[in-house]
């Protein structure tokens, strides 16, 4: 059976090291209407652009925000109900509704960032889609992202895309339960957004191999990926590459690392530049050492946010145990960042997103 493009590239990918060429700044955004109540009118993002062969043309932005970071980064103060009051947690412990509404809002800040929102200026119903890779992608609420930023209704699919377990070094490959359907999409696309979380990079390859045989690859291809690894949007790209398409990514937080063979496993980076604000990479770093490349960023990614509030915790723990961790372990470091410690570091305001500040907020209106 014919192998597909992802395999060579993936060693491609990891027999050449390339050199990440980077450049951060912040920048202060006006939120929507329907954010304003709990954001306020504008929210300060600090911004990392990067090249991944190392040229000096960028052409993947990174958000940090406190919704970013609670999604895939340093992590975020997230409501003690019973104490009235905030606990710092990773994102792994950042589940269910409350995520959803910080991702939908990092999201949002993505599409205000240099290289997307200048894409997104020539992205009409005309000449551009989206497509969401269930089960993930519709989580981004890319297409509500784009009405909020520019006012376009962009045309959105969802393909059923998933793994299915394979005899190979990976021990999976790519699977369609059907053909993409994009009806209401221009004949001749020349902006495809691609939304799903990255890891190997195995499933967006396999749907540009896909576009390919439709006859229906578009001129760019942009991956908006939450939570997205440097090895798999490297593959990505050169996948694109192959097939004479422009590439282009957004990601919350952080470049993360991903752990050979299986290119699965997607730990918080241990290179500063990956990660949009270095003063929470290092945070972070002396708060858990060496626990930290071994924690996945979120365990079961799906889980997280649609699982409820037991499945993700049981799956979190069966996962550390097999790295000799534990969801106690990794609790209690966090619990040593209090309020009022990183209120003294000036940090308060970086890790408190969105869904947390709606909590407070009928806390007030309850008191």
């Amino acid at each position: 059976m014919k192998m597909g493009l992802f395999y060579s590239l993936a060693k491609e990918v990891e027999n050449n090291e390339s050199k990440i060429s980077i450049e951060r700044f912040s920048k202060a955004i006006r939120n929507p209407e329907i954010y304003q109540p709990i954001l306020s009118s504008f929210s300060n993002l600090m911004i990392l652009e990067a090249n991944l062969s190392g040229e000096r043309e960028r052409n993947i932005s990174v958000v940090s925000s406190p919704e970013a970071e609670a999604i895939s980064g340093a992590g975020a103060f997230i409501p003690n109900i019973e104490k009235k009051g905030m606990r710092f947690v990773l994102p792994r412990f950042h589940l269910g509704v409350p995520a959803q509404m910080d991702m939908e809002v990092a999201i949002f800040q993505l599409t205000q960032t240099r290289i997307i929102k200048k894409i997104l200026e020539k992205a009409k119903p005309d000449n551009s889609g989206i497509i969401y890779f269930a089960r993930e992608g519709q989580l981004t609420q890319m297409q509500k992202a784009v009405y909020l930023s520019t006012g376009e209704n962009l045309p959105t699919t969802l393909v059923s895309i998933s793994h299915q377990e394979a005899k190979n070094e990976f021990t999976r490959k790519a699977y369609f339960a059907a053909d993409p359907n994009l009806e209401g999409f221009a004949d001749n696309l020349d902006i495809l957004f691609l939304c799903d979380p990255v890891a190997s990079g195995m499933q967006h390859t396999a749907m540009v191999e896909k576009l390919e045989q439709m006859g229906r690859l578009p001129k760019k291809i942009v991956v908006i990926a939450p939570m997205a690894t440097r090895f798999g949007l490297e593959v990505i790209e050169r996948a694109c590459q192959q097939k004479g398409v422009e590439f282009a990514a957004g990601a919350a937080g952080v470049l993360l690392d991903t752990q050979p063979p299986l290119r699965y496993y997607s730990p918080y980076p241990r290179d500063v530049n990956q990660a949009a604000d270095p003063e929470l990479h290092f945070l972070v770093n002396e708060m858990f050492g060496e626990k930290l490349a071994k924690a996945c960023i979120r365990c079961n990614w799906t889980g997280t946010f649609w699982g409820g509030p037991e499945l993700p915790m049981k799956a979190s723990d069966e996962e550390l145990r097999e790295v000799g961790l534990s969801n106690d372990e990794l609790l209690e470091i966090c619990a040593g960042l209090t309020e009022h410690a990183a209120l003294k570091m000036r940090l308060l305001d970086k890790l408190m997103p969105y869904s947390s500040k709606a909590v407070i907020e009928r806390w007030k209106q309850i008191d």
